[in-house]
């Protein structure tokens, strides 16, 4: 579409002190349209690391927005994002 540019998918990570009744991770998945506006926003906890790890993938590699909020290392977290994009 002629005058349409892609937007940049956005990833950030919120890093907090564990806490016992905490999940693993909390993630906000925000998807648009072909004229950046939200279309829809799923929030999702997750417990188990390797579930939350593909699911960010799948995410950031369909262009969905992925704000998470977890007590993993955010730098390690940051460095495997960087590796799978």
């Amino acid at each position: 579409m002629e005058g349409m540019e892609m937007r940049d998918t956005r990833v950030t990570i919120y890093c907090s002190k564990p806490r016992e009744d905490a999940p693993l991770a909390s993630v906000r998945y925000t998807k648009y349209d072909a004229l950046g506006r939200v279309i829809d926003v799923d929030q999702v906890d997750y417990e188990d690391k390797n579930y939350f790890h593909s699911e960010v993938l799948q995410a950031i590699t369909c262009g969905v927005d992925v704000l998470i909020y977890t007590h993993l290392d955010g730098t390690s977290l940051q460095r495997k994002i960087e590796k799978w994009t």
